[in-house]
């Protein structure tokens, strides 16, 4: 087990000199051979190491044993350690989470705390080849693509490092017998309650029995085409990106036409990317959703991804979104100013900032963003239009259109932000009266220049 430990962590850099490694140290036969495996190369790399024990209490006396057992290695190897109690049956039912999902994300937590804590800059885990064969899998039957089937990196973030990745269950236990260890059983692990379980304790081993004694090694072969495959579609999607995507504000642009061009998994991959970068991870994304990003066709047409994220299908692009909090309106000062007509020469007049007849004016002015039935008399047309159809016509994005700020009096709209005066305000030979309006503050001209 060593040397193929040894092996792997050469082979993928997972371990430079001085690193400060976090042990993520149940007390069962994978995270204690990992732990002592590590605490065998700190003299030689110049490792820190720190162990992280959390307590999940769901298996009462059992858990607490754990723990104690826990403590009692650190103090005997001189191994800080770090133990936490969480009620995680608890907390899965509060987060709406199974109980595995639930203690791996308690886990995880606890890992980056004290990684933060104490200085360290990686976190090593024990899931073994087992674990790569269980989980391809667990992703076979959910549907999953390349990444998924790819099963569990080496490496995640730069920052989750598994050093056992390469070594069998059988031989981690070997492994402990050699070097007197005495982990911790947990009996949970023999029971069927959880996919992983059904998976490890029924199905593989039917398929060892019935079709293929060399599942493990097929799989494992299997797996690593897959890893293969996923490194050139990280290389390929980053290519398209840059080739056909822009940042705009925070926002993620693809060109409708280029994007168009490209092969279906092109399209997934690409997409797979945008959405990594406004999002920070592909959890809870789907094929489904990919799919009914890709089926967009009509301008306008709009795919969540998650609670504040979404695609909208604009004019020549495909604009992947963050919602964004529109600035209340009672924030906005609309700055305004009467004069007479001879001297408006003073003011710079263009979209942001205009004149209108004063005198057109009825009652007050106000500012509000678009009501449903919303028209007006855009400047220069005889008739009526919906703002709506003002809108789609200046190709307004629709997610854009409510943050659109217009200027109304108590009978029409004056005048639509940095886009359009309504006819019935404009100035004529017989104004006399003009009011400047604006977002900005009014700068008169500088007439010396």
């Amino acid at each position: 087990m060593f040397e193929v430990m040894l092996n792997t962590v050469k082979e993928h850099n997972l371990i430079a000199y001085g690193d400060r490694i976090v042990i993520g140290l149940s007390g069962g036969p994978d995270s204690l051979a990992m732990t002592h495996a590590l605490l065998e190369l700190k003299e030689a790399y110049g490792l820190d190491l720190y162990a992280v024990h959390v307590n999940h209490m769901f298996r009462g006396e059992h858990a607490d044993d754990d723990e104690a057992f826990v403590a009692s290695f650190c103090i005997a190897n001189a191994l800080p350690c770090y133990s936490f109690k969480v009620d995680v049956p608890s907390q899965a039912k509060t987060m709406g989470l199974s109980f595995e999902d639930a203690g791996r994300r308690v886990r995880y937590e606890k890992f980056e705390q004290v990684m933060q804590q104490v200085g360290a800059n990686k976190i090593a885990v024990a899931q073994n080849k087992n674990d790569v064969v269980e989980t391809f899998f667990i992703n076979l039957f959910r549907g999953a693509g390349i990444d998924g089937l790819a099963s569990i990196e080496y490496m995640r973030d730069q920052l989750y490092i598994r050093p056992l990745l390469d070594v069998s269950r059988q031989d981690i236990e070997l492994y402990c017998e050699q070097n007197d260890l005495t982990p911790r059983h947990d009996g949970t692990n023999d029971e069927s309650d959880y996919v992983r379980n059904k998976i490890r304790n029924e199905f593989l081993p039917y398929i060892r029995a019935e079709f293929n004694p060399s599942i493990d090694a097929a799989i494992s072969k299997t797996v690593h085409i897959m890893k293969s495959d996923k490194t050139f579609w990280k290389v390929h999607r980053q290519r398209l990106f840059e080739a056909i995507c822009k940042w705009v504000e925070g926002d993620i642009q693809i060109n409708q036409e280029a994007f168009d061009a490209l092969h279906e998994s092109e399209k997934y991959q690409l997409l797979r990317q945008c959405i990594l970068y406004m999002k920070g991870n592909l959890t809870d994304i789907s094929f489904d959703t990919l799919s009914r990003i890709i089926a967009l066709h009509r301008t306008g047409a709009i795919c969540e991804i998650e609670k504040d994220l979404s695609v909208v299908k604009q004019y020549g692009v495909l604009l992947i979104y963050k919602h964004k909090l529109v600035k209340p309106i009672e924030a906005q000062t609309l700055f305004t100013k009467c004069i007479k007509r001879q001297e408006l020469f003073k003011y710079v007049i263009n979209q942001s900032c205009v004149a209108i007849d004063y005198d057109t004016v009825v009652g007050c002015l106000n500012i509000r963003t678009r009501k449903e039935g919303d028209f007006f008399k855009p400047l220069g047309m005889k008739g009526h239009k919906k703002l709506k159809d003002f809108f789609i016509d200046a190709k307004v994005p629709k997610n854009e259109r409510s943050r659109v700020l217009i200027v109304c009096d108590d009978e029409k709209i004056i005048w639509i932000q940095n886009m359009r005066l309504d006819e019935r305000c404009k100035i004529t030979e017989t104004t006399t009266n003009i009011m400047i309006l604006s977002f900005q503050e009014l700068v008169e001209r500088d007439l010396l220049c």
